[in-house]
């Protein structure tokens, strides 16, 4: 039975997912805002959550239908757990949505509204809620439990333009949380953007890796998990579709013992701070992920980072925003240091704030803008040849 699947992500990186999905064999992919929709079975559902890097959640839709005031939201949830699956159901692709959310699991409900009649999400969501429970007491006479805080069905409501789509979240916590991390430094990367650097830079995992000004050391371990074909999500303890009817831990662990690309078995890691606690972090983070042996640590200002040889790949992600180290004129000693230490490499630079790298004295073969939380940023590519 074929899902409408959306996998979302950072603005800014739909085309690095969606290539990933392509690489996974996803069928019928399409890139929206935030977002890329894709077909496929259960399986597929389970293996984007398991090895995509650059993805937020994997969800699954659910239905859609026009919802001009609450009365509408709550008329059109009603109907979808009411009606069996017969394949003419908008959105549900035969998915009978009243045997997945029976009354027997929890459900809570996360709305969201823009450019509706409806504004305010939280009333969408109770409208919502009250159609999908008097639905379930018509169909089974009586209704699921509301569990906020961990429910068995974590429901994400999208209400624009007049239309609901109602989706269920198969992640649970988001994807970034990959299990390595067991110590921050101050405004940590998010894993799938570092995630989206490395894949974005056309590194074919040959040669060390070097961040000069490493931070915590999320950009060295996903360029690693990468080069060395680890899952992402291979430290992780759980995901929501495990509480999901139908669920096969055996095919998952099949699943999870497919073999991943891994281009760079003996890859090396090279980490440079001014900071000792960032190194600190660095240090702890990189062991958890399983890579202390294969990476070495130094103290100093980074423009006098002496890199192992290459070529292989540079990447950095210069204080800005909210990380009060930032310097005016980082952006030429980096790229000073680019010029004269890293001739023959592959750079990436995630550049943030007003200049966004302007200042660093190279042409960047290409620029992706992205969003690095509330902060607006580039992903700068350079081939140092």
């Amino acid at each position: 039975m074929p899902l409408h699947l959306v996998a979302t992500c950072v603005l800014g990186l739909e085309e690095i997912l969606d290539a990933e999905l392509a690489g996974l064999g996803a069928g019928e992919r399409e890139r929206q805002r935030g977002a890329v929709t894709f077909r496929g079975g259960w399986e597929d559902c389970w293996r984007a959550n398991w090895r995509l890097r650059t993805a937020n959640r994997v969800l699954v839709e659910l239905g859609r239908w026009p919802a001009s005031d609450g009365a509408a939201l709550a008329a059109g949830a009603r109907d979808l757990i009411r009606r069996p699956a017969d394949g003419r159901s908008s959105g549900s692709h035969e998915l009978d949505v009243g045997a997945l959310l029976h009354p027997d699991r929890s459900i809570a409900i996360h709305a969201t509204a823009s450019a509706s009649a409806v504004t305010d999400s939280r009333w969408a969501a109770l409208s919502a809620k009250d159609g999908l429970v008097d639905g379930q007491r018509d169909r089974y006479g009586r209704r699921a439990q509301v569990e906020r805080a961990d429910p068995d069905l974590p429901l994400r409501l999208r209400l624009h333009a007049d239309v609901a789509t109602l989706l269920l979240d198969t992640s649970g916590q988001p994807l970034d949380h990959r299990g390595y991390r067991t110590i921050t430094a101050a405004a940590p990367l998010r894993e799938q953007l570092a995630a989206a650097c490395v894949l974005a830079s056309g590194w074919e995992g040959k040669g060390p890796v070097v961040d000069p000004m490493c931070g915590s050391g999320t950009l060295l371990i996903e360029a690693a998990w990468y080069a060395l074909g680890q899952a992402p999500g291979s430290l992780r303890a759980s995901w929501a579709f495990e509480r999901l009817p139908g669920f096969d831990p055996q095919a998952f662990t099949a699943i999870r013992r497919e073999a991943l690309p891994a281009p760079g078995p003996d890859v090396l890691l090279l980490g440079n701070d001014l900071s000792l606690e960032a190194l600190r972090a660095a240090r702890a983070n990189a062991a958890r992920a399983g890579l202390a042996g294969r990476a070495r640590w130094s103290r100093g200002d980074f423009s006098a980072v002496d890199p192992p040889p290459g070529p292989g790949l540079v990447i950095a992600n210069p204080p800005h925003g909210e990380r009060v180290r930032e310097s005016p004129d980082q952006w030429r000693r980096l790229g000073d240091l680019l010029k004269q230490q890293f001739k023959g490499w592959r750079a990436v630079v995630l550049a943030g704030g007003e200049s966004r790298g302007k200042e660093i004295g190279l042409r960047p073969r290409r620029r992706i803008p992205v969003w690095n939380g509330p902060l607006e940023a580039r992903i700068l590519l350079f081939d140092l040849f």
